[in-house]
């Protein structure tokens, strides 16, 4: 009589197939991830490093805006200060400004001048503000070289001021600002790469930014 073979599949060899291309998943797994999070979290540091530096700009912008506007009016200081910490916006903290400098910039507008008003944010400042009315700025003043009654408003020139001046001024207004790190990159970096940019004991822990815009006051006859 006839004889049947049946062949049956080989679910062993079958099985350990299926499991060793499994493991190689979890491994590309486990391999990527990390790098996509490290990739996610670049991502948001330049974003909000580039924010906190348009909002440092915008500060400035706004201050020089005020420094133009009020001239020499007693407490324009009181204004410039109001006007920077108000224009940083969130998610920047004001309290992470370090320093504001009112200066009379040269012509050309590009570097600071000689004459600095010089305001460090730290301590506090009773200030009257031009309509009378007293408020306590966070800021210290450490360098009284450019006071509001030593800015030229007139278009005809200062000559009864040191140094006398020919026409307006031009008023620049600088803000330093110190920007941290918003995610724990800066650990993982100070993990690759030992004293690097990180915010371990060898890094720095963020970023200083300094921007600074200019104005001519606007002149009386």
């Amino acid at each position: 009589m006839p004889i049947i073979v049946m062949y049956l599949p080989d679910t062993d060899t079958k099985d350990a197939g299926h499991s060793g291309g499994s493991g190689q998943t979890l491994v590309e797994f486990a391999l990527v991830i990390p790098m996509l999070m490290v990739l996610m979290m670049a991502v948001l540091e330049v974003g909000m490093a580039l924010n906190a530096s348009l909002a440092v700009n915008r500060a400035s912008q706004e201050g020089a805006h005020i420094a133009a506007t009020a001239g020499n009016i007693a407490g324009t200081d009181c204004l410039i200060l109001d006007a920077v910490e108000r224009d940083l916006g969130t998610p920047n903290k004001t309290a992470n400004i370090s320093e504001v400098i009112i200066d009379n910039a040269p012509l050309t507008g590009n570097v600071p001048g000689g004459m600095q008003q010089h305001w460090r944010r730290a301590g506090s400042t009773d200030c009257t503000h031009p309509d009378g009315t007293v408020a306590a700025v966070p800021y210290t003043l450490v360098s009284a070289g450019y006071p509001e009654d030593q800015r030229c408003t007139v278009l005809g020139g200062c000559p009864s001021l040191t140094p006398p001046r020919s026409t307006v001024d031009n008023i620049g207004v600088t803000v330093r600002y110190r920007h941290d790190w918003v995610t724990p990159l800066n650990g993982a970096l100070d993990l690759l790469v030992p004293g690097g940019t990180g915010g371990g004991s060898g890094g720095s822990g963020g970023w200083d930014f300094e921007q600074r815009n200019v104005f001519r006051i606007e002149p009386t006859l």
